[in-house]
């Protein structure tokens, strides 16, 4: 077997017996071990990236799990392990639009061309700023956030992106939610909170604004652990919203105008990325406009977000 980043073969309880649980974070195959017929499994996919400059958070990779699928000992099936999708930086002044975060990658398992299972990869976050240059969040398993914005007083909000279904097995079954509106709150903007794989992101109307969608809880490894994370959007204040549980980054913050030090205003003002095999969405950038000495122009960079992981359980 390939791609196999860890391989537990010991006292694993599986439906009263004795299992063996293959984990991949990259691509690989998965032969059915002599003696197997039924395996269980679950697969996340990439995060999306939140977007800078009070940007939406990315929302989570899909995360689909079956309890119990028939198999064939000897066959052998190929893993598609999708990656998170990188940040954006946006400096200060910066109007372009489609300055977005981008949609992580797709997990799958199929077995000559047969396809057992597909997710999406999380939505990107919609692009914060100003000049009209906001965005909404994309759409992916789970929509980014949407983009926070100054400029048009009264102007109609950034939506979140939509979540979507899967393929295959996990054909119309929801793996996802849909990202957080972003926020106009006159020189605190801030980004929707991308979808979680359990909850919707959070934003506009809808407290704690920002916040990124919770996952959902999966015993696999032997213990309840969430993935799918949404990413929590980038404020123009100083207040730092939290991704959601199961690995979504927390977003940047600054209050626009600030005098700080470059590290410390980068530091903080920088979105968080998802966690590596969490399928996690990446955290916004907060506002690149500090408006003091001796750091008067940064720039805003969001979050990575988190790569998906393969699990396949074999149930004796």
């Amino acid at each position: 077997m390939t791609g196999i980043h860890q391989l537990l073969m010991t006292n694993f309880a599986a439906g009263g017996g004795v299992g063996e649980l293959f984990a991949f974070s990259a691509d690989g195959t998965f032969t059915v071990p002599s003696g197997i017929s039924s395996i269980r499994y679950l697969v996340v996919a990439g995060g999306g990236s939140g977007a800078a400059n009070h940007g939406g958070g990315g929302g989570a990779g899909g995360v689909f799990s079956a309890a119990s699928t028939s198999v064939v000992a000897g066959t052998t099936y190929n893993i598609a392990v999708g990656a998170g999708a990188p940040g954006t930086t946006l400096g200060h002044g910066t109007t372009a639009a489609n300055q977005n975060g981008s949609n992580g990658g797709f997990t799958s398992i199929s077995s000559g061309g047969t396809l057992l299972v597909k997710v999406a990869g999380g939505g990107g976050g919609g692009n914060g700023g100003g000049e009209g240059s906001e965005s909404n969040g994309l759409n992916g398993a789970s929509g980014g956030g949407g983009g926070g914005y100054t400029t048009v007083s009264g102007a109609a909000a950034r939506a979140g992106g939509a979540g979507t279904v899967g393929e295959g097995e996990a054909s119309g079954i929801g793996i996802g939610n849909n990202g957080g509106t972003g926020r106009s709150n006159g020189n605190t903007p801030g980004g929707g909170g991308g979808g979680g794989a359990g909850a919707v992101g959070r934003g506009h109307g809808l407290p704690p604004f920002g916040q990124g969608g919770i996952g959902k809880i999966s015993n696999i490894i032997g213990t309840d652990t969430y993935y799918g994370g949404g990413g929590a959007g980038g404020y123009a204040e100083n207040v730092e919203r939290v991704g959601g549980n199961g690995g979504g980054g927390n977003g940047g913050f600054n209050l626009a105008g600030q005098a700080d030090a470059p590290s410390t205003g980068f530091t903080q003002n920088t979105g968080k990325p998802g966690t590596d095999g969490l399928g996690g969405g990446g955290g916004g950038g907060g506002a690149g406009n500090h408006g003091g000495s001796p750091n008067p122009d940064p720039t805003s960079q969001s979050g990575d977000g988190g790569d998906g992981v393969v699990y396949i359980l074999t149930i004796p």
